[in-house]
Order: C-alpha cells, then structure tokens, then sequence
C-alpha cells in the first residue's frame, strides 16, 4: 500500500531520474562553434563552457546563476531561461523523450543516440537559431559539489 502511494505522490520522472554527464558543442547559424560540458542530477544542471572567457550556469531550485569562467564571480540569472528549462524539462522526460517540443514559441527538434538519449538538438525561434550536438555521455553518480555556486568546484571531464 505504501509503495503504491508513493508512485502516486511522485512524478513518474523521478522514478527514472537521471545522473548524466556529457560534453556538448552548440553549432550557431554564423557557423560560430562553442563546446563545453553539462551535468544533469535530479533537477539540477550544470552548463559549462569550455572557454575561459566564458561562463557556467548552474540551476537549482529554480533559480540559475551565471558563473564567470575566468574571475568566478556569480550573477542570479533573471531572464532568457526558457531554453535552459526546457533542457531540464527534456532530459527528465528520459527515457521517454520527445521528438519534437514546442515551449515557449519555440521549436525544438531531437535526435536520439542508440540508448535513446539525446544525441542533437535543434532549437529554431525568433531569437535563437542553433544546434546542440551531445556526446560522450557518461551515466555515472555525479556529486553535489559540481551543483554549489557558492564554494564552486571546477569540473574537469
């Protein structure tokens, strides 16, 4: 009886939740390549770029924060979510994931890898047309640490 109460309680999402880490390479229209790393635990994310001059973003409890890359400081993130959202919302959707989504006036496209993972995304709106090739997916324990803003840790894949 218990255990039938708690499958109602929960999403079915958390059932098969999952720990993933992957590198990604975003392909935008200009032809202008940036690649990094992204670790998703529960309904935490961590976007990485690769860049120094760039920056990570790190969402947890609904709240993003921007990371500087090179001086580390830490912004609260306010605006321009959605596609980081809609990122989470996809990947807890494992391994059930979509095709195709449509959030927010904008059309995402999915390609699936052999084990039903996200292989490539496309995200086409009025403001952001790019490519979002994953690989090198590891589906391993992956700790807190990498999700803290504060006290941040580097993580080298």
């Amino acid at each position: 009886m218990i255990r039938v109460l708690l499958i109602i309680a929960f999403p079915i999402n958390f059932l098969f939740a999952v720990e993933v880490a992957c590198n990604f390479e975003e392909v935008y229209q200009n032809s202008e390549v940036q690649q990094g790393v992204f670790l998703i635990k529960d309904d935490m994310l961590r976007y990485q770029y690769y860049k120094h001059d760039l920056f990570t973003i790190i969402a947890k409890r609904n709240n993003f924060f921007l990371i500087n890359n090179h001086s580390k400081t830490v912004h609260l993130l306010n605006e321009k979510t959605e596609h980081l959202e809609t990122l989470i919302k996809i990947i807890s959707d494992y391994p059930n994931i979509n095709s195709v989504y449509n959030e927010n006036n904008t059309l995402i496209k999915i390609e699936r890898s052999s084990n039903n993972f996200v292989k490539r995304v496309s995200i086409q709106s009025n403001d952001l047309n790019l490519s979002i090739n994953i690989m090198n997916c590891k589906f391993n324990e992956i700790d807190k640490k990498y999700f803290r803003h504060f006290n941040f840790e580097e993580y080298n894949d």
